[in-house]
């Protein structure tokens, strides 16, 4: 009697695992379906419960967030996952970001474009972003763009930009009072967040999507 216990028992653990495991299958296949390059998100180690969390935000993205001239689009930027990194500029912190980098390591040089439809949130200096600006997708997701050495425009808050939109440009802006400047090599920030649970500014690692995106960057003559 004992043993038809114990081989009941065993069944019905391996009819859960089976059926969980077939959830998460099913889940990560909806995640592909939807575009979400789910291989290079689980090399940057994201779990699948985060990899759902782009879902409603997802189809919102159309460029990557910095454009190029036409005669240099052969690998102008470059970028390392540098996620959860130890960073000391104020205390120690870490890195919820992912840093761009143009081939010319000039400010003012190389434009910052809207990665999606949205809405300012913020815009103005950050002691620790400099000029930065943050906008909300539709879906939901708030993408970051700091250390900017000028705007394209004076933005309000509340006000609708459009995916592609010169937002202002790649700089070396913030680690100080307004205006400093200098303190760091120029490049992008970008920071990608969401509101998850009780979370208001729930940070994604924007490495993967900028994998993704670096397909879609948009060519402006400048």
């Amino acid at each position: 009697m004992r043993k038809w216990i114990l081989f009941f028992l065993i069944l019905v653990f391996a009819d859960v695992f089976a059926i969980s495991s077939l959830k998460e299958h099913v889940s990560l296949e909806t995640l592909r379906e939807a575009g979400i390059p789910v291989h290079e998100m689980e090399k940057a180690g994201m779990s699948p419960e985060e990899m759902r969390l782009f879902l409603p935000f997802w189809q919102d993205m159309e460029y990557f967030p910095l454009a190029v001239c036409p005669v240099e689009k052969e690998d102008p930027f470059s970028f390392a996952d540098t996620w959860m990194e130890e960073r000391n500029y104020g205390g120690k912190r870490k890195h919820e970001g992912c840093d761009i980098f143009g081939k010319a390591m000039l400010s003012g040089y190389y434009p910052v474009i809207s990665v999606t439809d949205g809405t300012v949130e913020k815009v103005g200096w950050l002691p620790l972003g400099g000029w930065r600006i943050g906008i909300r997708s539709p879906g939901g997701g708030y993408f970051y763009y700091a250390h900017l050495s000028g705007y394209g425009r004076e933005f309000q808050e509340g006000e609708a930009v459009k995916a592609g939109e010169l937002l202002g440009f790649l700089g070396d802006s913030g680690y100080g009072e307004e205006g400093t400047r200098g303190k760091f090599a120029p490049h992008l920030h970008m920071g990608l967040y969401v509101r998850y649970g009780s979370e208001e500014e729930y940070a994604l690692n924007p490495y993967p999507v900028l994998v993704y995106l670096k397909n879609h960057t948009k060519e402006i003559s400048y």
